[in-house]
């Protein structure tokens, strides 16, 4: 990997981008690492705390701000349970042909036909208008859910209302008048048959006792009171014969008025409703507004040309008036399209026609098959002597009459049992109870659901930042993205974490005594001169080159630390030297070297400050007054450690990079971020070959398990801040 570098960086590219071998190749696998997940999570611990505890608190504050909901249900079955079962626990259909209809038609709607007939607007307005509510149509339908239970015939409605009470006697209202709206029908046709006995009933009264009278007083008076056996035979055969046909002949009259009822009905109710209606933007609308954007474009350009006066601006302030009247006239969006479904009310009303007009036509065939037998039996009767006859004549008309009377009365009841008991073909199963109300918003949920979503959310934000965040946290971040060996990592430690008793700071000691070993195996052929860059101010990297030559000057000898950032020196005020003469003095020939050098408090440790201030740094560091200087200190020095100015604005550290047997880029932990440092590194190789012998990690938060414990040393490392 370093002799990589080595040779790689010897003959740097043309251009100011990085090398294309300082990052991974994209097309590189990599497994997931659990652990530099965990890491990243512990690392954004503060981000996500602030995600979860900011999204489950605006969950409890929107929940506690909403109106509470009180949902109440009530479940219907619809339908008879199917017709067979219907028809066989009465042994036969209904005298009443539209009892019949119903009774056959009321099996055929499926749930979801009721549940689109339950929330239409009759039922909703019926609904308000009894219990006197203060909302639209509409709005109450908001508040409504009518779902089909699956596999099942039942209904559940449920209503959604800020009072439990309210909404539960909502929905006991809303299902009474759906069940009371399906009886109608029925109710309505047992009323028109009603009416039309309440006239026949009387006449065939008055009728069967005026005969039953007339038989009585001719016997009487005639003194015959029967007739031989055949006689009587034929007489009952004739009477039964009449009485056979003036019962259909009601039926056949019944069915008719019936019938003009049905079809009043079936005119006024619609063979389709609406099961969903789309709309979409007016296109004509989108024309016109066209049309009118060109006008008024024309008509300012014509007002440049002319007056106001002029015919053309004239007529084109017509059209564009005409133009936007009929915008106003058109409406912003039109019916796109609609689903209907068929009308379970007018299919059963158009059975009940087919129904009465098969019943009124089947009883007029039959009022004409009686007729004529009656007539082919009357001559053997008109053969009879004549009080015979008269008495026969009597006896059948009392018994036609009798037959009448009976017919009309028992269909009669069987109107008024239907009126009575309202059949229906919707039943309420469970009424809507307030105590079981459902609440919504529920606390208790919404903070469940809220801790899963906030939990999720935080994570998400937490590598969403991590990804976001280009900063060098760790050493697999300096590999991963520049591809740089890294000789050491210096923990990021507070003035506070002192050894108790002891003036050292025993995680950063051990972390520059390792960068010093790394140094010292970082390449075949020893670096006497390291230079240290980095990518901005204020990462640290003075403060690294101190703390460097201080271990070094324990492990390999003489060292000599060379402030050479002649623009915002620090080194002198880090190790607490003069800064009266130094490098800048050297190089423009105001001191000798050797005057310049300084003795340091720690152990073999020397400094040559940065003088004073330089009016062209950069002219006096590419000279060959600086080459001599480092010359002097090789012949003089085991190591030379020279701190550089940033990169980031000036060539200063990428010229003293050049001229050093290897360099070292200082990257901030807290601060340094992948395109900061990739500039830097295109400034460093943009004005020649440099030995890059790796990266130091500087500023990284420390792991509690690598607490360096039982190692003391007399040296006195700087503070690690500042340049």
């Amino acid at each position: 990997m370093l002799d990589r570098y080595q040779r790689g960086f010897a003959r740097p590219p043309a251009t100011a981008a990085p090398p294309p071998s300082l990052g991974v190749p994209p097309d590189e696998p990599r497994d997931v690492d659990f652990g530099r997940v965990w890491a990243t999570l512990v690392r954004r611990r503060k981000l996500m705390l602030a995600v979860f505890g900011g999204f489950l608190g605006a969950v409890i504050v929107f929940t506690l701000l909403q109106h509470k909901q009180y949902t109440t249900e009530v479940k219907l079955i619809a339908g008879f349970g199917g017709s067979s079962d219907q028809s066989g626990s009465t042994g036969d259909s209904s005298a009443l042909p539209i009892l019949n209809a119903l009774l056959a038609s009321g099996g055929g709607k499926t749930p979801e036909t009721y549940a689109e007939l339950l929330q239409q607007s009759p039922v909703a307005q019926d609904v308000i208008d009894r219990l006197k509510l203060h909302a639209s149509v509409g709005s109450l339908l908001s508040h409504v859910i009518v779902r089909p239970v699956t596999d099942t015939s039942i209904l559940s409605l449920k209503v959604a209302w800020t009072d439990p009470q309210l909404s539960a006697q909502i929905a006991n209202t809303y299902a009474g008048v759906f069940v009371e709206r399906e009886r109608h029908l029925v109710s309505q046709q047992a009323e028109t048959a009603i009416g039309f006995l309440d006239q026949q009933l009387p006449e065939a009264q008055h009728r069967m006792q005026a005969t039953q009278s007339a038989l009585a007083a001719y016997q009487v008076r005639t003194g015959i009171a029967d007739l031989p056996s055949q006689t009587k035979s034929d007489i009952d055969s004739l009477a039964a014969l009449e009485a056979k046909e003036q019962q259909a002949q009601l039926e056949a009259d019944q069915a008719e008025a019936q019938l003009g009822v049905v079809r009043g009905q079936l005119a006024s109710t619609p063979a389709t409703i609406t099961g969903q209606e789309n709309v979409s933007a007016n296109p004509v609308r989108a024309q016109i507004e066209q049309q009118v954007a060109t006008l008024q474009g024309q008509l300012d350009s014509a007002r440049h040309q002319y007056t106001d006066a002029h015919p053309t601006v004239i007529n084109l302030r017509n059209q564009l008036a005409a133009a936007q009247r009929e915008l106003k006239g058109q409406p912003a969006q039109v019916g796109a399209g609609s689903s209907t479904i068929p009308n379970p009310t007018y299919e059963a009303l158009e059975q009940q026609v087919s129904t009465l007009e098969s019943t009124a036509s089947g009883a007029t065939a039959q009022v004409a098959t009686l007729r004529q037998q009656r007539d082919a039996l009357r001559p053997r009767l008109d053969k009879l002597p004549d009080q015979a006859r008269r008495i026969g004549d009597l006896e059948r008309e009392s018994k036609t009459a009798e037959a009448v009377y009976d017919a009309l009365s028992r269909k009669y009841q069987e109107a008024i049992i239907a009126r009575t008991t309202a059949l229906s073909d919707v039943t309420i199963t469970q009424a809507a109870d307030p105590n079981v109300a459902s609440v919504s918003p529920n606390l208790s949920v919404n903070v469940v659901l809220g801790a899963i979503v906030g939990l999720f959310l935080a994570l998400m934000a937490a590598l969403g930042a991590d990804f976001l965040d280009s900063r060098f946290r760790t050493e697999d971040d300096v590999r991963d993205r520049l591809g740089l060996p890294v000789l050491a990592t210096v923990p990021q430690i507070d003035a506070t974490d002192w050894r108790v008793n002891q003036w050292v700071k025993p995680l950063s000691v051990e972390a520059f005594y390792q960068l010093v070993a790394a140094l010292r195996y970082s390449s075949d052929k020893p670096s006497r001169s390291i230079a240290f860059v980095s990518p901005e101010q204020g990462d640290g990297k003075s403060t690294v080159a101190v703390n460097t030559a201080i271990s070094m000057g324990l492990m390999r000898g003489r060292v000599l630390i060379v402030d050479a950032d002649l623009r915002r020196p620090a080194v002198h005020e880090k190790l607490n030297v003069s800064n009266e003469r130094g490098l800048s003095d050297v190089l423009v020939g105001m001191a000798r070297f050797e005057e310049a050098v300084q003795g340091t408090r720690h152990q073999n440790v020397w400094v040559l400050t940065a003088g004073k201030p330089a009016p062209n740094p950069v002219g006096l560091l590419q000279g060959e007054g600086f080459r001599r200087v480092l010359t002097k200190a090789a012949e003089r020095f085991d190591a030379i450690i020279i701190d550089t100015p940033a990169l980031r604005s000036i060539v200063d550290g990428a010229v003293l990079a050049r001229q050093a047997d290897g360099a070292v880029m200082v990257i901030s932990a807290q601060h340094s971020d992948a395109r900061s440092v990739q500039t830097a590194l295109s400034k460093l190789f943009a004005l020649g070959p440099v030995n890059l012998l790796g990266a130091v990690l500087n500023g990284a938060k420390p792991d509690s398990r690598s607490i360096y414990h039982g190692r003391t040393t007399d040296a006195q490392p700087v503070e690690l801040s500042g340049a």
